[in-house]
């Protein structure tokens, strides 16, 4: 089921009021410059053109640190579970960020199930936004996750010259839209839909190397280029770039307890492969002790591995791994981003005598 009704520019306000009439709604909204999900309201403006949010829509589903549940000693052993019935919408979410969110569904949803996860995923309503302009850092059309949208929402929303395009993809959708008496959109709506997001395509600027299908293959060639060394002994290994990244899912569990020692509450917290101890076991040994291993890991696993596990590549192109790394070291005559993977796997291309003289590390462990 899918129809199409034109949304004026006028009636944006309508549709937000509907949705927020059974919805805790979160949009992009402009702060400090940039772009944050934020609660929204009949007043608030949400962006909707191609907004790459300083954090991408996942720490909704998915929140930096939640109670899993709190605990008592007392008569017995008591559990108390958080609340999670609450019904959301993701306002003006791009492209990108809907299949990253497709990503995280195959992490949770797999053969262990996350009950947190999926409560808040099914009770979320998908209203998303075409990418009319496509951001500097962004490569989605590199994988086919932007600037368009074509499934996996409950209402789609492509801006136009004299108003919206808004396309109902679900029965969720349709609830929203259906009694607000919108009229049909023509067929000039939709070619004036086409001829924009052809123009974002094609004014993208940034484009992998390598077609996706042949990554894996291309970086297991690569597994000991010389190019992983200079990066790596730029790298910080601060986790900026997978704090950003809306398809990185690592997090850490552990318990607190009150000084009482009665009560407590068990909490998860996101977590970073490219930290020292994310890999330290007993005894403190580590299995990615260098930070070259560790770099390599987040590039592998983003690119190669995690698709052999879910079937869908860990990179959406969403370039927000680019925009916060830390470390800009200048690479062929241009200031470019270690976090960045076109321009790692660009560096994997270049020919291993560039780096003549390049031995892996083998003590750099920060």
């Amino acid at each position: 089921m899918k129809s199409k009704s034109a949304l004026r520019l006028e009636n944006l306000d309508i549709l937000i009021e509907a949705v927020l009439q059974k919805h805790l709604t979160y949009g992009p909204l402009a702060k400090d410059g940039e772009y944050a999900w934020q609660k929204i309201d009949p007043k608030s403006n949400p962006y909707m053109g191609c907004a790459v949010t300083m954090l991408p829509a996942k720490h909704i589903l998915q929140p930096v640190w939640q109670d899993i549940y709190s605990f008592k000693f007392g008569n017995g052993f008591q559990i108390k579970e958080p609340e999670l019935a609450e019904k959301i919408a993701l306002f003006g979410i791009s492209p990108c960020d809907v299949n990253s969110i497709l990503a995280l569904d195959r992490v949770f949803g797999g053969r262990l199930i996350d009950p947190y996860y999926w409560k808040r995923r099914e009770n979320t309503l998908i209203v998303a936004a075409n990418c009319t302009e496509v951001a500097g850092e962004s490569f989605c059309t590199s994988w086919d996750t932007g600037p368009e949208l074509y499934s996996n929402y409950d209402l789609l929303i492509t801006e136009l010259s004299d108003g919206y395009l808004l396309e109902v993809g679900s029965p969720k959708g349709e609830d929203v839209v259906a009694v607000l008496n919108l009229p049909k959109a023509t067929q000039d709506h939709l070619n004036e839909k086409a001829v924009r997001l052809n123009a974002a395509r094609a004014a993208t600027k940034k484009k992998l190397p390598v077609a996706p299908d042949d990554l894996h293959r291309f970086l297991k060639e690569r597994f000991n280029h010389p190019a992983w060394v200079p990066n790596s002994d730029a790298c910080f290994s601060c986790g900026n770039c997978t704090i950003a990244c809306p398809t990185c899912y690592c997090f850490d569990i552990r318990d607190e307890v009150m000084p009482s020692r009665s009560i407590g509450v068990r909490r998860s917290e996101w977590d970073s492969c490219q930290l020292l101890e994310f890999a330290e076991v007993g005894f403190h040994a580590n299995f990615r002790r260098l930070r070259i291993d560790r770099f390599k890991h987040r590039t592998i696993h983003k690119l190669s591995w995690m698709k052999q596990q879910y079937g869908l590549t860990g990179c959406v192109g969403c370039g927000r791994c680019v925009r916060w790394c830390p470390s800009w070291p200048e690479r062929r005559g241009r200031i470019t981003s270690l976090a960045d993977p076109v321009e790692i796997v660009t560096d994997l291309m270049e020919p291993s005598e560039r780096y003549e003289g390049i031995e892996r590390p083998g003590g750099v462990i920060a």
